[in-house]
């Protein structure tokens, strides 16, 4: 299956890629503030739309909102099909 990220308004597909750019990153802490999922037009699909903080490497916890949708692969598996991730600066 065919992934897609968009981190920040860059956009990156394949699995090599997108692992390659959440590496690049380095360590992050995540708190989940909310979490809203609906189903998707694929009956084998959900959309999933999460707020939180994000610490990067230890520094000050920045505000994130991502949406992504998982794709059913069979019996409890599944694959991250879209993610869009942006940072929310001036909250």
């Amino acid at each position: 299956p065919q992934s897609i990220l968009t981190f920040e308004g860059n956009q990156v597909a394949s699995a090599d890629q997108i692992m390659a750019k959440l590496r690049g990153i380095g360590a992050v802490k995540h708190d989940i503030k909310s979490m809203d999922v609906q189903p998707s037009s694929n009956s084998n699909a959900i959309i999933i739309f999460v707020t939180g903080t994000i610490k990067i490497g230890g520094d000050n916890p920045l505000h994130f909102c991502e949406m992504f949708q998982l794709v059913s692969t069979g019996p409890a598996a599944y694959y991250v099909h879209n993610d869009v991730f942006r940072l929310n600066y001036g909250l």
